[in-house]
């Protein structure tokens, strides 16, 4: 077979790179002081190409090393990322549920702490116009047992009355509705009057027959007079007030926060009236038991 001149010059190169790390390695074993005039040429020819393997071998393991932590640390960062993310809604999850808690309770301490016959309701939607607001609860146990009219109170005030009644579900007249009217007084003075709403979250009473002035801040409260509302239950805080010469014209905002219900509680009968008897001493009756034989 004829060998190519490529052949021989392939070779010869081969031959050659593989002799220059044998003949590098050769007079860096060798003692300094016994090498000849060919292996200081190799040696001085040799020592800088050393260095450079050297750097670029350092360099290249520098590199990798940065890459493979550079990629553990982007591991670590999305590692991180996603535990912060589950910490955050775990945190949502237990604030939602303090206020849950939180609602529960005023709503356990209200049911202790009203003398009425109250049944509870979810509140399951807001249905507004820019003339009237109705919120739609769902009762337990259905129109059985609520009418329209019934009064309807939060822990925080007065929300309005039943509209309507269908199946397990009601409609409740806000005190904002302007074909709402309840029957008032303000706390401080026991002045009476009426209240009307005005829709927007505003409503306004117009207190007759009271020579005390009404002021910015007093609270009004229902006066129970109409049968409906149970006495005492906070209505709103006057805001503005109008003097006229026969009566006093107050703005008034609501003391509940209509879009912030989750629950109500349903007056299913006020709270039967004090006994003017109570805590009196009353007289013994003479017992009837059997009357002596005669």
């Amino acid at each position: 077979m004829a060998v190519s001149l490529r052949d021989v010059r392939s070779g010869a190169i081969v031959v050659f790179l593989l002799a220059i790390p044998i003949l590098l390695l050769r007079s860096t074993i060798q003692d300094p002081h016994r090498m000849n005039g060919f292996d200081r040429a190799v040696h001085r020819i040799g020592a800088p190409l050393e260095a450079g393997v050297t750097y670029s071998a350092r360099w290249v393991g520098s590199f990798f090393e940065r890459w493979v932590f550079q990629a553990r640390m982007l591991d670590e960062k999305e590692r991180l990322e996603e535990q912060n993310r589950e910490h955050k809604r775990q945190l949502v999850e237990l604030a939602q549920l303090r206020e849950e808690n939180r609602q529960l309770r005023r709503a356990l301490q209200m049911r202790d702490q009203v003398p009425e016959d109250l049944l509870s309701a979810a509140v399951t939607g807001v249905e507004q116009s820019p003339f009237f607001r109705v919120v739609k609860i769902s009762v337990d146990r259905g129109d059985d047992y609520v009418r329209p009219g019934m009064a309807v109170l939060a822990p925080d005030g007065v929300v309005g009355r039943i509209n309507r009644t269908h199946a397990e579900h009601a409609d409740v007249m806000l005190i904002t509705d302007p074909e709402s009217k309840i029957a008032v007084e303000v706390a401080r003075t026991r002045c009476p009057g009426i209240l009307e709403g005005l829709g927007e979250d505003q409503c306004r009473v117009r207190i007759i027959s009271c020579d005390e002035p009404v002021v910015e801040g007093d609270v009004i409260q229902t006066s129970g007079v109409d049968d409906l509302f149970p006495k005492g239950h906070p209505v709103g805080r006057v805001t503005v007030v109008d003097r006229k010469v026969d009566a006093q014209i107050v703005d008034v905002v609501p003391s509940v926060r209509f879009d912030r219900l989750d629950m109500v509680w349903i007056v299913l009968a006020n709270a039967p009236e004090a006994d003017p008897q109570a805590g009196k001493p009353r007289p013994r009756l003479p017992g009837r038991g059997l009357s002596p034989l005669h």
